[in-house]
């Protein structure tokens, strides 16, 4: 063959190949492969902005290719995998991110339900405490069967017990009349006083109140009566168990009227807890309300160190319920004359003002603590025989969170 024909023959080729379309890169398959899967549909639903993002860079791509720009059709296919692979991953951000919230939604809606279940079993067994209350009020207030005639030592025990139940209906009044007309908080009363307010509770709860007093009064005069009297007079235990009843009535009905209607009852359940907790106090409930026994606590007449230092804490804790009055209760391990009296009423008065603290500072603004009032049980409650060796363990002091609210 000529070398003029060769180079016509290699003129020809050059020429065909210079016509012929540029091959399409590889990296456009796999992306057309990657925007077809479903990898792609989910970054399009949970990530549409970057899905956004790759589909422009892919045009420019095909738009290079068309443009015979293979290098940067090339370019750009990487670029649009790139972000099809950054849209998918902030797909997967976005899903748990949904997920998360629909877990924290799903669990703020199972604690709001545990909650209220928590809240009405708590409801309901209030309820049922506070219907134990009153069963318990309506038995004491059902007439008192007569006693009928006793022997001497019959009627020696029913006059001691008389003088108990005397106490208690005492202790229960004035538990009731802490909630009725609460104590001044700037000042103590003495032993034995009747505290009063600025605030008195409703004419009602007032009348009933001064109905179970006088019942009280009556009771009084009666052992008087029984005690001093060199002939056989009957002790008026009837009458003592009819006080008694009078006051717990009064005492509920001053807490039922102050328990707020939109919510359970069960105040006292939080201070017996708290009290229990710290386990120094032992506390109990009864129908006063929580009780802390003390003993030990005076040298003489004089309040010990350690006893100022024991009612300092439990003023903190008065301090920090104001809503519960508080009641003092001196008992004595025998009987005390007339004339020591006015000694056992300044003790009384000491352990008022050492719990004066949980009144509130003098400072303006401070909060104001809860009401407190002295009473003088004498030995009319022994918690041992008053003639046994522990007859010392009769002395002691009740410091007693009335609760304001049923039971």
């Amino acid at each position: 063959m000529s070398a003029r024909r060769l180079a016509g023959v290699a003129v020809a080729g050059v020429l065909l190949g210079a016509c012929a379309p540029i091959p399409r890169p590889a990296v456009l398959d796999e992306l057309d492969h990657v925007r077809a899967g479903a990898v792609a549909a989910e970054s399009k639903r949970h990530a549409p902005g970057a899905f956004a993002r790759a589909e422009k860079l892919r045009g420019d791509a095909l738009a290079a290719l068309e443009s015979e720009d293979r290098s940067g059709a090339q370019i750009l296919g990487e670029q649009a995998i790139a972000a099809h692979a950054h849209a998918h991953a902030l797909s997967r951000v976005a899903r748990a991110e949904a997920a998360e919230t629909e877990a924290k939604a799903q669990r703020s809606a199972g604690e709001a339900s545990l909650a209220g279940l928590e809240a009405e079993q708590s409801r309901v067994a209030a309820e049922v405490d506070a219907l134990d209350m009153r069963t318990k009020v309506a038995r004491d207030a059902q007439p008192v069967v007569p006693s009928g005639k006793a022997d001497a030592d019959r009627e020696k025990a029913r006059l001691a017990a008389a003088r108990s139940l005397a106490l208690q209906a005492r202790l229960l009044c004035g538990a009731a009349r802490l909630l009725i007309a609460p104590a001044p908080q700037d000042s103590a009363q003495p032993a034995g006083a009747s505290p009063t307010g600025a605030q008195p509770g409703s004419a009602e709860l007032a009348t009933q109140l001064e109905g179970a007093t006088t019942a009280i009064k009556k009771l009084d005069a009666e052992l008087a009566e029984a005690s001093g009297s060199t002939r056989a007079i009957p002790a008026p235990i009837d009458q003592a168990s009819r006080a008694r009843a009078g006051c717990l009535a009064a005492l509920t009905a001053a807490r039922r009227a102050a328990t707020p209607v939109t919510r359970a009852p069960g105040a006292g359940d939080g201070l017996l807890a708290e009290l229990s907790a710290a386990g120094t106090w032992s506390p109990v409930r009864d129908d006063r309300g929580i009780v802390v026994t003390l003993r030990g606590l005076f040298a003489g007449n004089a309040l010990t160190k350690a006893g100022e230092a024991r009612l300092r804490d439990l003023a903190l804790v008065a301090t920090a319920h104001p809503s519960f009055p508080v009641a003092v209760v001196v008992h004595t391990d025998r009987e005390i004359r007339a004339s020591e009296e006015p000694a056992w009423a300044a003790r009384a008065d000491a352990v008022v003002r050492a719990l004066g603290p949980a009144q509130g500072a003098t400072a303006a603004g401070a909060p104001a603590g809860p009401s407190i009032a002295p009473f003088l049980a004498g030995s009319a409650s022994p918690v041992v025989d008053p003639g046994g060796s522990e007859r010392a363990r009769n002395a002691r002091v009740e410091i007693i969170f009335v609760t304001p609210e049923t039971l």
